[in-house]
């Protein structure tokens, strides 16, 4: 998987990745959810360009994962639900669980439960260096995915603001999806956002 910088005009579409999880779940494809989505508005949003972003990422992200943790995702509470919804994020996105399994687990391990916009830009500063891909960006689409990765965060509630940045706030996760996520590959993803191991 390349670094993309595809991010920047998506967000964690929390109740979203639950409707096409819906859909899913009934054996419809991409391109049913699509037209279903367009045709109820089932996403409520204002344009169909919109609804088929939505519509193609989510399906994108949930289709890491195999029906039987669908079935989980739906049944789950919010905290852990949303923490699943991130864990596709990651799935999907490397340079996100680069950050997550960098930083973020970092921090947690550390101690140091307070997220800068210093650890923000030293991490963007390494992947330009390691990167051609990263380093061909521009500095505006740098900003922009540092305050998608914030607002990410954000929502999955995994941090929240303070006087002097975000502080980390360490997940409880559902101990079925847990393991669950252990069982089928996901660890590094799992532990980014707990900071185990």
């Amino acid at each position: 998987m390349k670094y993309s910088a595809g991010l920047i005009s998506d967000s964690l579409w929390f109740l979203e990745s639950k409707t096409t999880a819906e859909l899913m779940l009934e054996d419809k494809s991409r391109k049913e959810i699509y037209e279903i989505a367009v045709k109820d508005n089932i996403y409520h949003l204002k344009t169909n360009n919109r609804i088929k972003r939505v519509c193609n990422m989510t399906y994108r992200r949930l289709n890491h994962f195999s029906s039987d943790f669908l079935e989980l995702f739906l049944k789950l509470d919010v905290t852990s639900a949303k923490i699943f919804v991130l864990t596709s994020v990651l799935a999907d996105d490397k340079l996100f669980f680069e950050f997550m399994y960098e930083v973020f687990r970092d921090k947690i391990i550390l101690g140091d439960l307070i997220l800068t916009d210093k650890d923000f830009n030293a991490f963007f500063e390494n992947k330009t260096i390691q990167s051609d891909i990263v380093s061909g960006w521009t500095e505006a689409t740098r900003k922009k995915l540092k305050g998608v990765y914030r607002k990410m965060l954000l929502d999955a509630g995994v941090i929240q603001e303070t006087d002097n940045g975000w502080k980390i706030l360490v997940p409880f996760i559902d101990l079925t999806l847990h393991k669950k996520l252990l069982d089928n590959g996901f660890g590094p993803i799992l532990y980014s956002i707990t900071g185990e191991k």
